[in-house]
Parts: structure tokens; sequence; C-alpha cells
């Protein structure tokens, strides 16, 4: 991206490009997708100001699937997964809240079907590095400037400007709104005023163990006896999904369930946040149907670092553009975790 002034060459009236100059990009949001532009956008020679409404003291999720596409923009960036503890996808089974097993499948015989191969990474090694890469002085392209307890309150596309809290106006060439599910450039998008996110009706404990401490356990050994293992176990109205991550030395558990049962009274539909403390007892009450296998997994969360969210909807945008502004990752629509973890079962059944 560049802006240029043409001037005619003389051959059959085409109009030779003139010497381009860098954007000033301002990103909205210092979360994996705004990271991931600044990345992308310094290589290409553009100076990049992140802004950031946190101050990175909190721990910002679990684990995260990379499924090949998104592998293969990672290592393009210089990014090695492995390298930082990501395992392999090796297995994936399916079974009932009872324990029977549906389906297993053996996935290294099918990774050569993609370019890149599906990963389990850590949320928060993934985070650490993109920010080490886009604002470290090493790397192509000038370093990205973090500003960090940088609340953004408002955008001008036409201009522009970005409004932090305070009153603060930074004015760039490109807006880039990656300020999540509640994003505040999103309203700037004209016919998206009024469109406001909505409870899903579905909520996620998360949280992490020690793969250890589930195999040392009789009982629980068979969720933890397997590397590169993805277990989903789904109910009529919920589900876990435990995998490892880490050099396959933690497992990362996602719970979804309906909202109802795990939502603080006080606490407005829709209104969720991503560090809400979870409750033990109530996530065990959640799964008291299931086999005690399974709920001796459960008990083993710690609830200091016990997450619970509620997963968000909305309605599509007219658009994720206007003027010098565009919108991505959860700004531009939210989208519930483990998705393609969840689909694909169903998908690897009906075409293999």
């Amino acid at each position: 991206m560049g802006i240029t002034s043409g001037t005619t060459n003389g051959f059959n009236g085409h109009h030779a490009p003139t010497k381009s100059r860098p954007l000033n990009i301002t990103i909205c949001g210092a979360g994996i997708g705004g990271l991931s532009a600044a990345i992308f956008l310094r290589k290409q020679g553009h100076n990049v100001t992140l802004l950031e409404a946190s101050r990175f003291a909190n721990e910002l999720g679990a684990a995260v699937h990379l499924a090949p596409n998104a592998n293969g923009l990672l290592r393009r960036m210089g990014f090695i997964p492995e390298k930082r503890g990501a395992v392999d996808c090796l297995r994936m089974s399916q079974s009932l809240p009872t324990g029977k097993e549906l389906f297993s499948v053996d996935l290294k015989a099918d990774a050569g079907r993609w370019q890149h191969p599906w990963q389990l990474a850590h949320r928060i090694t993934l985070h650490s590095e993109l920010k080490r890469m886009a604002t470290s002085e090493k790397g192509e392209g000038p370093p990205a400037i973090l500003r960090l307890r940088s609340k953004v309150v408002d955008v001008d596309p036409n201009k522009g400007f970005v409004i932090l809290e305070g009153g603060e106006k930074i004015q760039g060439d490109v807006i880039i709104g990656a300020d999540g599910v509640h994003s505040n450039t999103r309203p700037r998008i004209p016919g998206a005023e009024n469109i406001k996110t909505f409870g899903s009706g579905k909520s996620a404990f998360r949280f992490l163990i020690p793969r250890q401490k589930a195999y040392d356990d009789e009982m629980t050994r068979k969720f933890a006896d397997q590397d590169g293992h993805l277990m989903l176990r789904f109910g009529r109205d919920r589900r876990v999904v435990v995998y490892p991550t880490s050099d396959n030395t933690l497992l990362n558990f996602v719970c979804i369930h309906p909202t109802a049962e795990s939502q603080i009274q006080s606490e407005e539909p829709g209104s969720g946040d991503w560090q809400n403390q979870g409750n033990l007892n109530k996530m065990l009450e959640v799964y008291k149907d299931w086999e005690p296998a399974m709920l001796k997994l459960l008990s083993m969360a710690d609830e200091e670092t016990l997450k619970v969210w509620e997963l968000l909807d909305m309605e599509q945008l007219p658009s994720w553009t206007e003027e010098k502004l565009v919108l991505i990752g959860d700004a531009a629509h939210p989208f519930t975790p483990c998705k393609a973890a969840l689909e694909f079962p169903i998908l690897y059944k009906r075409t293999c």
C-alpha cells in the first residue's frame, strides 16, 4: 500500500508511478489481529502506531488453534510456532457425555493434504511473540510504536483522526479498527451505528492444567496419554474441548454451555468480559450428569485462574470499510471459539 502520483511515460498513454511514500497507519487494538497487521505493514515499510487500552498485565487467554491457513501467514511473518511450544494436532476424537467414543481419527496420515500443519498453541506465547516481532528494532521495516493505556473512544474516518480517552487526537493515513468485540471504531461504519453485540445464549469456561496432573490419576489418564490429541465431548446443549499445548505439557479446556447456568445475576446479557472470574462449583454443576472421569478432570481446575465469558454474536455489518477506516477481527464480526475444531469432525466424516 502506498500513495503514488502518475505521469505519462509516452508509451501507449500509460502512466508510470513515481516514488511512493510510507503511510502512517494507526491500529486500534494490539491483540493477535492488530499485531499481525502491524507486522505485515512494517514489512512493507509503513509507519505503524498501535493503541492498546490495557497494560497487558492480565493473562490473554489459554490456547488457540493454528489452522493450516493461519499457520501459513505466521510463517510468512517469520514465526515458526513449533519453535515456541506449539504442538501438531495428531489425533482427533469425539465422544458422548457418557464417555462412549463415536470416532477417533489419526490425523498424521492426512497432514499432507494441507500445505502447513494444524497446530495447538499457547495464546500468551503467540501474543508475546507477535508483539516482539511488531515492535522489535530488529526486523524488516520500521518497528511499530506500541502505546499502552491508550483507550480509543472515537475515530474520524474522513480525516483519519483517532481520539483517545482524555481528548488526545492522533492523525494518520489509515485507521485499522482491531479493538475487539466491544469496538469503539465499529459505530463509525455507516449503517452500523445501532448494531450492537448480543448474547449467543452460550458461555465458555476456560482454563489450563498441567498434563502430568491428569496423567498421574488413573481415572483421568486416558485424557493425557497421547501427544497432540484433540478431544471433543458433545452433549445436547453443552460441550467440552480438551487439547494439549506448550510442548504437550499443558492441557487446555474450553467448556461451552448455556449462559443461564453460569451467569452472575448482576450481569447484563452481552456485557461479559474475557477476564470474568469463573466458579468451579458452578462448572461442575453444569456437567454433573457427565461421566465421572470427566468430572474428575474438570475438578482439577484451579479456581483462581478459571475464567468464564459469554459468547457474543452480532448482525452483519453493511461494510467493513469507510474512507480511511477498516475493521478486522472481532471488531468486524465476533467469532465463537473452536469454530473450526467443532465443525471439522462433521466435514471430515462427510468427505473422507
